[in-house]
């Protein structure tokens, strides 16, 4: 496959376009609005930098990486897929679940793959956790998430990312950065839609948070995704409780794979090699192919869209 790349952050510079490349495909454009950055990076991976995006839309591109910042998803998407170019997109899919119905409703109009970069999807120990749900029977009780590290975004921003501290562009801080993650993930094992949703935060007075721990009602047991920028000193795990047994991935939530499943305390397997990134692209490039895939759909990220609005509003409500 062919790709356009548009947003040259560091996570579609050092992960994902490398991915691209290891996976056997093309990455042939690139364009973005820092064009010394671009006409540079050009040249490190053998395409042609675009001035524009819609001169790139208009080249013989399969698929389009949007990779921007969060604020132009929707419109970057949006011009891919009315050209007629499959989509992977960064997450969070948009900022309002409007703009996801939208985006869902063009891609089927238009009849091309659209796939949000939730890269856990992927992880080899989702697998193996939905597996042992599956043959191990048990009603769910409750499921755990976190993922939390100390970052630098709001402290020392840069050109690139200062965007990260501009309230009608980001989103959100913590729950954007690393837990819209731990949501999807979440939802993923669900495989439904909660019924209500709560949430907490810090500072509670912005949108762009510290920290946020989301509570999710099933019809029949609980989620919490637990995310902060200000802490290295919590577990990275996901954690799965049924009526029998207790599931957890250790350092799952990462942008690695360095994992130890658990079942009631006992180790059952590990693993610390592989480029989750590189499972990404190739998750994407079977749905464009109309196969079986991983990756997460268009719809996924629309749900965990609406989680987001959901929590925001409910900590509005309380204060």
């Amino acid at each position: 496959m062919k790709y356009g790349i548009i947003g040259l952050g560091n996570h579609s510079v050092n992960r994902v376009m490398p991915s691209i490349v290891e996976s056997g495909s093309q990455i042939t454009g690139i364009t973005t609005a820092n064009k010394e950055k671009g006409a540079k990076l050009s040249e490190s991976f053998s395409c042609r930098y675009f001035n524009t995006y819609d001169e790139m839309l208009k080249s013989d591109i399969d698929c389009v990486y949007v990779g921007s910042p969060n604020f132009l998803h929707y419109e970057h998407a949006m011009k891919a897929i009315k050209n007629g170019k499959h989509v992977l997109m960064e997450k969070p899919m948009t900022l309002k679940s409007l703009h996801a119905r939208e985006l869902i409703e063009a891609s089927k109009d238009h009849k091309v793959s659209l796939g949000v970069g939730f890269h856990l999807r992927a992880h080899p120990a989702i697998s193996k956790l939905k597996k042992n749900l599956q043959e191990n029977g048990g009603q769910i009780k409750f499921m755990n998430g976190a993922w939390a590290h100390k970052s630098t975004h709001s402290a020392n921003p840069t050109t690139d990312s200062k965007w990260w501290t501009e309230l009608d562009k980001v989103g959100g801080g913590s729950v954007m950065g690393t837990g819209v993650h731990v949501l999807d993930t979440l939802l993923n094992i669900a495989g439904k839609f909660p019924r209500k949703v709560s949430a907490f935060s810090l500072p509670e007075t912005s949108i762009i948070d510290t920290t946020m721990a989301v509570y999710m009602q099933f019809d029949s047991f609980i989620g919490n995704a637990f995310s902060s920028r200000e802490t290295d000193a919590v577990p990275n795990d996901l954690a799965v409780t049924t009526e029998e047994h207790e599931y957890r991935v250790k350092n799952f939530f990462s942008t690695s794979i360095d994992y130890v499943f658990t079942v009631d305390g006992k180790s059952k397997s590990k693993g610390s090699e592989g480029n989750i990134y590189l499972e990404e692209v190739r998750e994407f490039e079977k749905m464009v192919d109309g196969k079986d895939s991983l990756i997460a759909k268009a719809k996924d990220g629309y749900n965990v869209v609406r989680v987001v609005e959901d929590a925001h509003k409910s900590i509005s409500m309380s204060r």
